[in-house]
C-alpha cells in the first residue's frame, strides 16, 4: 500500500520538494543580491534566477524524472528544452516582479513569493510533458 503510494507520488513529492529548494535558493539570493549588495531589483532577480535554474536542472534531471542518460544528444535536448521554458517563465517572472513592484506597488519580497507560486506550476507542467517526458 505504502510502495504503491510512493511509486504514484514520487514525482510530485522531490518535484515539491526540489521545487521548495530552488525557489528558497531563488529568493535568497535575491535577498542578498538586493537588499546586501544592493544590486537593482531587477538585476537581483535575473542573477536570482540563473542560479535557482542550475540547481533545477540537475535535481529535476537526476531525482524528480530520473533522467539518468547523460549522452550528449539526450542531455542537449533535455538542457535546451529546460533553458527554454525556464527562459519563459524567468521572463514571465521578471515582467511581473516589474508590474508588481513598480506598477502595483506591493512589496518586493511578496512580490517575488506570490510570482514563484506561479513559476513552479508552469515549470512543472513543461518538465513532465515537454522536456523529460518518458517515451
Amino acid at each position: 500500500m505504502i510502495s504503491n503510494l510512493w511509486k504514484k507520488y514520487k514525482e510530485i513529492f522531490f518535484y515539491g520538494i526540489f521545487g521548495v529548494g530552488a525557489t528558497v535558493i531563488n529568493i535568497a539570493s535575491y535577498q542578498v543580491f538586493a537588499k546586501i549588495c544592493g544590486i537593482p531589483y531587477l538585476v537581483a532577480n535575473v542573477l536570482a534566477w540563473i542560479l535557482a535554474f542550475i540547481f533545477a536542472f540537475i535535481t529535476n534531471k537526476l531525482f524528480v524524472f530520473e533522467s539518468k542518460s547523460w549522452g550528449r544528444s539526450v542531455a542537449m535536448k533535455e538542457f535546451l528544452g529546460f533553458l527554454s521554458a525556464r527562459l519563459a517563465t524567468g521572463i514571465l517572472d521578471t515582467a511581473l516582479m516589474w508590474v508588481f513592484v513598480s506598477v502595483i506597488r506591493i512589496d518586493d519580497t511578496l512580490s517575488k513569493v506570490i510570482i514563484n507560486i506561479l513559476v513552479i506550476v508552469i515549470n512543472y507542467i513543461a518538465s513532465k510533458f515537454f522536456i523529460f517526458k518518458r517515451e
